[in-house]
């Protein structure tokens, strides 16, 4: 546990520098799925990584709903404060998916399938912020005597709640690693596999990690609040988790929702008439601009910038397509 990296008389939160970390690889990732992977133009890739600040946000502010409920189940009071991861993936995967189709107009219809692309992405941020929890000591397993056992030193939430004589804790499961390393390995078979499993990213996620986190769930020790029952709160989201990317997996197949898939279909295909519209339409605007330029009423740097304006414009409007 190191909860500060120091850099001279700068003191970084551990668990901050490595939420930071994963959102740069999040946004790099993004931009490589996106613009090499899917042959996107920038302007699309922009607005996505725009959508994901708001997506972030929905999924913080649901994570914070979800563990406040949890804990004042727990303590039969109003608790407020802390995240739980699995309460913003169920919260924030939705507001985004919808954000996607009301303000990413190319992707309307097809809101799952963008969403799909931004899978890779949150999986290593999440993989590499789960690596700050273990610096920061927080999301330990339970006490052990395995060799797996790590000991956090005194005044750790481990210690306080496993106290050993030395003043640190007993060795407890460092669940924190084990839960980074299986996002890690679960972030390369999806890019080892992109072109096999492109299409069901989402529900490939909600399916391996929710059973993932249901197992795993036996190994922790720190205090996630209750839900009254036998099972514990990240037990009972991972199992609507898995329910979910159930859903997801009808709806791509047709097997539920088809009314609903019927009505993104004709979206899809508006957009695709306007796309094809505004490709008829840049085409005439091109020869009306070449004609000026060659009149010598507008330059050709003028003209080159507005080409690539409207040429830019045609593509994002295109990329349906895809």
């Amino acid at each position: 546990m190191i909860p500060h990296i120091h850099l001279g008389f700068i003191a970084i939160p551990s668990y901050a520098l490595f939420a930071l970390i994963g959102m740069i690889c999040y946004v790099i990732t993004t931009i490589t799925v996106f613009e090499k992977a899917e042959k996107k133009p920038q302007s699309v890739t922009n607005k996505f990584l725009i959508i994901s600040i708001f997506g972030f946000a929905a999924l913080y502010a649901f994570a914070f709903l979800f563990n406040s409920l949890f804990h004042s189940i727990e303590e039969k009071k109003l608790v407020l404060g802390g995240i739980t991861w699995l309460g913003g993936v169920l919260g924030g995967f939705p507001a985004t998916i919808l954000m996607i189709h009301y303000f990413a107009p190319p992707a309307r219809g097809k809101a799952l399938e963008y969403f799909d692309l931004m899978i890779p992405g949150i999986i290593i941020a999440h993989g590499i912020g789960r690596i700050g929890c273990f610096f920061a000591g927080c999301c330990y397993g339970g006490v052990t005597d395995s060799v797996l056992g790590v000991s956090f030193p005194a005044g750790s939430a481990a210690a306080l709640q496993y106290p050993s004589e030395s003043g640190g804790s007993l060795p407890v499961i460092p669940t924190q690693l084990i839960e980074a390393g299986f996002e890690i390995v679960l972030f390369l078979v999806l890019i080892a596999g992109y072109k096999i499993f492109r299409n069901h990213f989402t529900e490939m996620y909600a399916f391996a990690y929710g059973t993932f986190r249901f197992a795993i769930e036996f190994f922790r020790g720190d205090d996630r609040g209750s839900t009254g029952m036998i099972l514990t709160p990240s037990q009972c989201m991972s199992i609507v988790l898995i329910i979910l990317g159930l859903l997801c997996l009808f709806y791509k197949k047709r097997i539920l929702f088809k009314k609903l898939h019927e009505k993104m279909d004709f979206m899809a295909e508006q957009v695709k008439t306007q796309g094809e519209k505004l490709t008829v339409k840049s085409i005439r605007l091109l020869r009306e601009l070449k004609k000026l330029c060659d009149d010598g009423i507008i330059t050709e740097e003028e003209f080159f910038e507005k080409k690539k304006e409207i040429l830019n414009l045609s593509n994002e409007h295109f990329t349906h397509k895809s």
